[in-house]
């Protein structure tokens, strides 16, 4: 074998002695397979069981065949059929075998072909397809995860300046219905994934980092879960919570949304035309007000006529007058939401319409509970929308795997799409002129 022949199948050991005839192909297990032959020898420099330097006490002593599967060349399995030389030290009276750096000792799969399979474990796809593709077990991909996992060692000594808090629904296995997950507020990078989001779970993992890690983090961005503000007082003590401002937007349309669904019933059996139209347009009375198109108008079959967007808004309006009221008010608050003036938007909530129902009411005032943390959050550019779109690749993970039975699995399984155990160069990406 030739040495370009070497460096394109990875054989460059300077030990391997290959035979004139050194390529074969059979059929093994189902699969066409690349056989190649070659033997390791060496002078061993010292023995490998009692460390003696070798001065002629290290004898040949016969050889060893072994197995080495190496990356598939061709998408043809390819195995390396070794003769590995046997040595015998008269000093301790023991016997080894020829090592080579191509594989790891009593490991059959040599090193660039795990190294491969951990790079395809940090891409979004299914264990089988990984195993089917290198021509390996379910169970060897796992172990390379596992080994993986072992690099990993998550660090209690620091902790970011902006934390970022959520959930999502991992497994039924786990011992808490949602896992918790947390990121770096400022990098947006991942910091870790747990099982439980409960607050006797969540209070002991936190006090495992350092008073000073702690103390180091200014604010928190978190949804309005109760738990997770006893937590923010309990563990960081100088920490200002900072309120989702997704949250605070989906309370106040939540809130609506719920009314036009009361309205709609209300005319569901005396008049069908109206029922219909609040239940398709619902959209568009979510919409913000100065999004509304004005100007554009399209044929519409409820109406029967061309309509604007603000057109079709004003129609619905018309049908009752709670759902005027109700409307402008959550326009002024996502206006005033939006031109983070809180003050005016706290006022609003303060003194709100005595005609509208009294629960809907009750949804607006529950923002006073939070409303220190809805103040930083109109202060603050900080929010949760990275963590957001982490959370919706962690389900896409899950989608794509069919899955997961073992949380432990899972979690690495996002640890090594994320980057936290090893970091895959990204191509440049080519911009055009």
């Amino acid at each position: 074998m030739d040495h370009c022949t070497r460096k394109l199948l990875g054989l460059t050991d300077e030990n391997l002695f290959f035979e004139e005839e050194w390529l074969e192909t059979i059929e093994e297990e189902g699969f066409r397979t690349n056989l190649i032959h070659a033997k390791l020898s060496y002078i061993p420099s010292h023995c490998r069981k009692c460390g003696i330097k070798n001065e002629g006490q290290i004898i040949k002593n016969g050889s060893h065949k072994t197995k080495v599967q190496l990356l598939p060349y061709r998408a043809t399995k390819t195995e390396l059929r070794l003769v590995r030389t046997r040595f015998y030290c008269k000093e301790c009276q023991s016997t080894f075998n020829a090592q080579t750096n191509l594989v790891d000792e009593n490991c059959y799969l040599s090193k660039e072909l795990k190294v491969q399979i951990a790079l395809e474990l940090a891409k979004n796809t299914t264990r089988k397809e990984i195993a089917d593709r290198y021509f390996v077990s379910d169970i060897t991909v796992l172990r390379v995860l596992h080994t993986c996992l072992k690099t990993y060692h998550p660090r209690f000594d620091t902790l970011p300046s902006v934390l970022c808090f959520d959930e999502f629904k991992s497994m039924k296995s786990c011992s808490g219905k949602m896992s918790f997950v947390f990121m770096n507020g400022q990098t947006q990078q991942l910091i870790g994934v747990l099982e439980n989001r409960r607050l006797a779970f969540l209070k002991p993992y936190f006090l495992k980092f350092t008073r000073k890690a702690r103390a180091n983090v200014k604010y928190v961005v978190m949804d309005m879960n109760a738990s997770y503000f006893e937590l923010v007082k309990a563990v960081f003590p100088n920490a200002k919570i900072v309120t989702n401002r997704f949250h605070i937007v989906q309370q106040i349309t939540r809130a609506l949304n719920q009314l036009r669904i009361k309205t709609m019933n209300s005319f569901q059996k005396t008049e069908p035309t109206k029922y219909r139209r609040l239940k398709r347009f619902w959209k568009l009375l979510l919409k913000h007000a100065y999004d509304l198109d004005s100007s554009n108008y399209q044929y519409d079959r409820s109406f029967r006529r061309p309509m604007t967007q603000k057109a079709i808004v004003d129609e619905l309006l018309s049908y009752d007058e709670q759902l005027t009221r109700a409307y402008e008010t959550c326009q002024l608050l996502l206006y005033h939401f939006k031109h983070k003036d809180s003050q005016s938007f706290f006022d609003t909530i303060n003194s709100l319409d005595q005609r509208l129902p009294q629960w809907f009411c009750k949804k607006l005032s529950f923002l006073n509970k939070y409303k220190l943390g809805i103040q930083y959050a109109l202060k603050t550019r900080y929010s949760n929308g990275a963590l957001e779109g982490t959370n919706n690749k962690i389900k896409v993970i899950k989608r794509v795997a069919y899955g997961y039975r073992n949380f432990h699995n899972f979690r690495a399984r996002i640890y090594l799409i994320q980057g936290l155990i090893f970091q895959v160069k990204q191509k440049p990406v080519k911009r055009s002129a």
